[in-house]
């Protein structure tokens, strides 16, 4: 093999990687559990490490956005899990209710979102934002059902304080706040907008797992024993992928993901 040869090949070599969706996947996710780790120990550096995923990912959206659409849509796409991160650590320096809070980290993801949907010429049928068939109506119901029960679970895992909403009409507020600000939002960014992307440059099956994995690692600051709640969100994501795959709507999974939340933070520290 001639010096040139070698060269033309390790340079296809590099081209491959550089556009392989499952090592970039892989890539990725240790960067953002990374991330994760040192955000338990310093948030400062933490929010630094996920601005500078941010960073590569726009750079190599940038190498791959003239050869491959669909995996330079995806990488967009990933930008939303360092986006939430960084967004959930910067508020707690500003001083507001939690009511207010949740409010005002929504807005900017939703923001994102839907940008990304406009530039990739998404509609929201793409994403699950539509009503499921009638045939999957009982696995609609049956999934929000058993998010009492996942809730109840979580409860056990992390122990978290009542979120204060005393009053009949602040309980409604908060319920309906952790429903959209926590339920649909997640659901639209994970099994929506990135499952949509993550299924199109993988197989089914592992790009599901890969959202699922990513969407875990992003509870590793939730405190609980061996970081159990990372799996256990692991796992509630894949079935939420699961249901969304069969459904084609993200509709049911978003209530019982906001249900989860509230029996998390409202209901099960009032009984448990």
């Amino acid at each position: 093999m001639t010096l040139r040869d070698y060269l033309k090949d390790s340079e296809m070599k590099g081209v491959e990687l550089q556009r392989n969706p499952y090592l970039i996947s892989a890539f990725y996710l240790i960067l953002i559990t990374i991330a994760e780790w040192v955000t338990n120990y310093h948030p400062k550096f933490g929010i630094a490490s996920h601005v500078f995923i941010m960073i590569l990912l726009f750079c190599h959206f940038a190498l791959v956005s003239d050869k491959d659409d669909n995996l330079a849509h995806y990488l967009i796409a990933l930008l939303l899990a360092p986006l939430i991160r960084i967004l959930s650590l910067c508020l707690p320096y500003i001083q507001f209710s939690w009511i207010f809070s949740f409010t005002l980290v929504s807005i900017p993801l939703f923001i994102a979102i839907f940008t990304c949907m406009w530039l990739q010429g998404l509609h929201g049928a793409d994403v699950g934002f539509s009503s499921p068939k009638l045939k999957y109506l009982p696995l609609e119901a049956g999934i929000i059902l058993f998010a009492v029960a996942l809730g109840i679970a979580e409860y056990m895992i992390l122990r978290p304080n009542p979120l204060p909403a005393s009053g009949t009409l602040n309980l409604i507020i908060a319920s309906l706040l952790l429903i959209i600000c926590t339920g649909f939002l997640e659901e639209l960014i994970f099994r929506g907008l990135l499952q949509y992307n993550a299924v199109r440059v993988m197989s089914k099956w592992r790009g599901i797992f890969i959202v699922s994995a990513i969407f875990g690692v992003l509870h590793l600051g939730n405190i609980s024993p061996w970081h159990l709640d990372c799996f256990f969100a692991g796992a509630v994501g894949f079935l939420f992928a699961v249901v969304r795959d069969k459904t084609g709507s993200i509709h049911g999974i978003s209530f019982a993901h906001g249900i989860i939340n509230i029996v998390l933070f409202l209901i099960a520290p009032l009984y448990f």
